[in-house]
């Protein structure tokens, strides 16, 4: 058999499997409807939501909010007494960032550390300063320092600032144009 003879014997079994496919009755499709997932029920009562009173936002909507006069609402102060403590805490580590620092302190009556950043208050004191070995408090004009606890009887580490990071400018070049 040449080669011209076993193409023509492909092609032609080719057309008639092609002819088969295009005369040949398909079996309709049948899409049943979809089943829904079943969910089971709660084991509780689930809360409704009961939306905030319109008197709550009567303030926010004073003022249109693409004004562009428009300014943040601004929270109350708190009251601080005048004959107040200092805060009964100790300092047991700073964390010093670019962006933000943190300050690890432990109120005598609490058994966990928290941590606090400038501008929180603790026992109405407000956290003005973290510093290496040290922190400050701010209250009724007065500022109070809490220093790093250290053991007795051991050496006493000297804190020091980070030094600060070379000026790395890019090098001048003299060009003329």
């Amino acid at each position: 058999m040449t080669a011209r003879m076993t193409l023509l014997v492909v092609a032609s079994l080719l057309g008639a499997i092609l002819v088969y496919q295009m005369i040949a009755p398909v079996a309709p499709i049948v899409i049943g409807p979809a089943k829904a997932a079943i969910r089971p029920e709660a084991p509780f009562a689930l809360p409704t939501y009961q939306p905030p009173a319109k008197q709550d936002f009567a303030i926010i909507n004073m003022v249109p909010a693409f004004d562009p006069n428009r300014q943040p609402v601004a929270e109350p102060l708190e009251a601080v007494t005048t004959t107040q403590q200092p805060p009964d805490v100790s300092l047991l580590g700073v964390i010093i960032g670019p962006e933000k620092s943190m300050a690890l302190l432990r109120s005598e009556n609490e058994t966990i550390p928290s941590s606090v950043t400038v501008g929180q208050i603790v026992e109405g004191w407000r956290l003005i300063r973290i510093e290496p070995g040290f922190v400050v408090f701010h209250a009724n004009a007065s500022d109070y320092t809490v220093r790093i606890r250290t053991a007795t009887g051991l050496p006493q580490i000297k804190f020091t600032a980070p030094p600060a990071a070379p000026n790395q400018s890019l090098p001048q070049t003299d060009q003329a144009h």
